[in-house]
């Protein structure tokens, strides 16, 4: 498979603060080389640090990462997707389709590589931007980057934790080999930690609002306190005796999400996913990529080319199954308009009248029909708005925290503690961007059915499926419904191997 590389400017990863505790007279030292001690010394160089701390966010520094090891991370272990017929050729993918993964595989050591690399960058920041003068950087933009810095170490961790059952809390840089050495903690210890990070990084991040417009992409208040909701959320669903308290947190914090009146449901759900939109009133967190190619820069991906139908020019390594399209359709054409849920025109490609309208084809520029001629499910989500796109890089930003989510989320919490109806008006807020009427449910049960609906509505292949499913206690049901092989001990991946070998603390 072609490959396609990234470059991402990692400014000083190699800074890990060890240095000599002697000098001799005949020692030179180059006055162009960065080190420690001439590095951070200016609020540029501190921004550039933290620009470090950003690149490694969702493995986006390469092919093998984002394209391939993110994708049958996120999209392989979704019930109600399949592998296309190239796919097959990749075992080290198909062990996510089939849960078969053990600690060697390829997806899971980037997972576990490029995440421990952001928190090393994000605690550079953290211990160097601390020790700087208000000689060297102003208070408020030390007190932002350090916010920043925060968050994206909680973040970081919070994405290790969803996926491993044990992970290693950094909160250092190394100064030496036998700091590289550390065993893992118990995963009420990294929740709190994490939920540490997060508090101390909303008190001091701006709102979206305050927000310079060159700086649009950087983490804000509101994207604390969604994390802070989600954190809490998903700590509930391993803590059932003891989760109301969590929930009641859950919803306090993403309630002040919503209080903020900073963020909005964009109007055209599809804009969001293929390039089109960049940044939107919805996106609380975005991965950010722009089509800037000055100095060797490639921030772009093509993600398109993976994921396109093989019919529409792509590689076809991911399609939908029929259940999708019955669970997307279940509600019938009772939008608005008489189409059925808005949201699933914007997310597949289907046998359906929409897609085979010749006096309007949508499926770029013919009809379902032209270029299918079956039953197949094709995912439209993240493809260029323009079919001589597919195959090419593209600056599709990513969005990783929506303010539906946001929505969404909130009701699972109100409903969970009994408030029925304020879930309800969530619900229907959502719904309504995408053309579909109100619903008047009241029994807890039922609001969450309707709740687990709507986030296969709103969310299929965002990476929220397979976790919705675990912390719901619903994850092994759902898999045997969809014919797929899994085990318990398939739930999170093992600690990778490379781990394993060089930290005997681990084994």
């Amino acid at each position: 498979m072609k490959k396609v590389h990234f470059y991402i400017p990692v400014l000083f990863a190699a800074l890990l603060g060890i240095s000599s505790c002697s000098k001799d007279l005949l020692e030179q030292t180059s006055p162009d080389q960065l080190t420690t001690d001439n590095f951070w010394k200016s609020k540029d160089k501190a921004v550039g640090g933290l620009a470090a701390a950003y690149s490694q966010l969702e493995g986006f520094v390469g092919w093998d990462n984002y394209i391939e090891a993110r994708s049958v991370r996120e999209f392989y272990r979704e019930d109600m997707v399949v592998p296309g017929r190239d796919a097959y050729n990749y075992a080290w993918w198909m062990e996510h389709f089939n849960f078969s993964f053990t600690s060697g595989n390829y997806a899971i050591d980037l997972l576990w590589r490029e995440n421990y690399r952001g928190i090393n960058f994000s605690n550079q920041v953290l211990e160097n931007v601390s020790a700087m003068t208000v000689e060297m950087i102003d208070d408020a933009s030390k007190k932002q980057i350090l916010a920043e810095a925060r968050f994206l170490r909680a973040y970081y961790h919070f994405k290790l934790l969803t996926n491993f059952n044990k992970i290693i809390l950094r909160d250092k840089v190394p100064v030496s080999p036998s700091d590289l050495n550390k065993s893992t903690a118990e995963r009420k210890d990294a929740w709190e930690f994490i939920i540490a990070d997060l508090l101390a990084a909303e008190k001091d991040l701006a709102l979206r609002s305050k927000q310079p417009s060159e700086e649009m992409g950087r983490t804000t208040k509101g994207a604390a306190q969604a994390y802070l909701g989600k954190v809490f959320l998903y700590r509930a669903g391993e803590d059932k005796a003891g989760s109301v308290p969590y929930y009641t947190e859950a919803s306090r914090w993403l309630l002040e999400v919503i209080k903020s009146k900073e963020y909005k449901l964009q109007a055209d759900f599809l804009s969001m996913f293929n390039g089109t939109l960049r940044n939107t009133p919805e996106s609380v967190f975005e991965l950010q990529q722009n089509a800037d190619s000055e100095n060797g820069a490639y921030y772009r991906s093509q993600m398109n080319t993976w994921l396109a139908a093989e019919e529409l020019g792509g590689y076809g390594e991911l399609y939908g199954t029929p259940q999708l399209v019955t669970e997307m359709t279940k509600e019938g054409r009772i939008a608005k308009d008489g189409l059925y849920d808005h949201r699933i025109y914007g997310t597949i490609f289907f046998k359906d009248p929409y897609f085979n309208d010749a006096a309007n084809p949508r499926v770029y520029d013919k009809t379902y029909d032209a270029y299918f001629g079956n039953n197949q499910v094709a995912f439209r989500k993240w493809l260029p708005l323009a079919k001589n796109r597919i195959t090419r890089s593209n600056p599709v930003n990513v969005p990783l925290m929506r303010y539906a989510d946001v929505l969404l989320l909130y009701a699972e919490a109100e409903n969970e503690l009994g408030h029925g109806p304020v879930a309800m008006e969530q619900i229907n807020a959502v719904r309504d961007r995408a053309g579909m009427p109100a619903l008047t449910l009241t029994d807890k049960q039922a609001i969450f059915k309707q709740l687990v609906h709507e986030r296969v509505m709103e969310l299929t292949i965002e990476g929220s499926r397979f976790y919705d499913l675990r912390r719901w206690g619903m994850l092994e049901a759902s898999m045997t419904a969809a014919g797929r092989k899994f085990s318990a001990d398939k739930a999170f991946y093992p600690l990778p191997l490379k781990e394993t070998i060089n930290n005997p603390l681990t084994q």
